[in-house]
């Protein structure tokens, strides 16, 4: 019984500890612009105000074979003329300069109040999201 136990607990810790080397795509929010010393500072954020510019970063491990993105904004929980539950508000179609391989970085400014997803999707394939990030703006 203790040899099994111990081989049970032996293969649950290798599990839990072993690293996975899958890097995924990943949007990050700010408030400011996106330069080395704003990367990991507080101003990190995904709740913002009305009317202010919403900085966003999105990482590519992978590169986009095409250099092709389609950027889009849909708000959530939307007014009486939604369509299931979201409305898409802003849409973007972005090619990637020679030194942005890994990454994309700009910003956006919404005028109404609500619950946001960003989706990024690839050139390559477009019924795939790359990315999808969840954003606030209030009062």
């Amino acid at each position: 019984m203790k040899k099994l136990f111990l081989v049970i607990t032996t293969i649950l810790i290798a599990f839990f500890t072993c690293a996975c080397d899958k890097e995924t795509s990943v949007i990050l929010f700010n408030k400011h612009r996106f330069t080395p010393e704003t990367i990991n500072s507080p101003s990190n954020t995904n709740v913002f105000q009305q009317n202010e510019r919403i900085y966003y970063l999105i990482t590519l491990p992978k590169q986009v074979e095409s250099k092709l993105l389609l950027i889009q904004i849909y708000k959530l929980d939307g007014d009486k003329d939604e369509r299931l539950g979201y409305d898409l508000v802003w849409g973007k179609r972005v090619k990637l300069r020679d030194e942005q391989k890994h990454y994309f970085t700009d910003y956006v400014v919404m005028n109404g109040k609500g619950n946001y997803v960003m989706k990024v999707y690839s050139r390559d394939n477009p019924t795939k999201i790359l990315t999808s990030g969840h954003f606030y703006v209030k009062n």
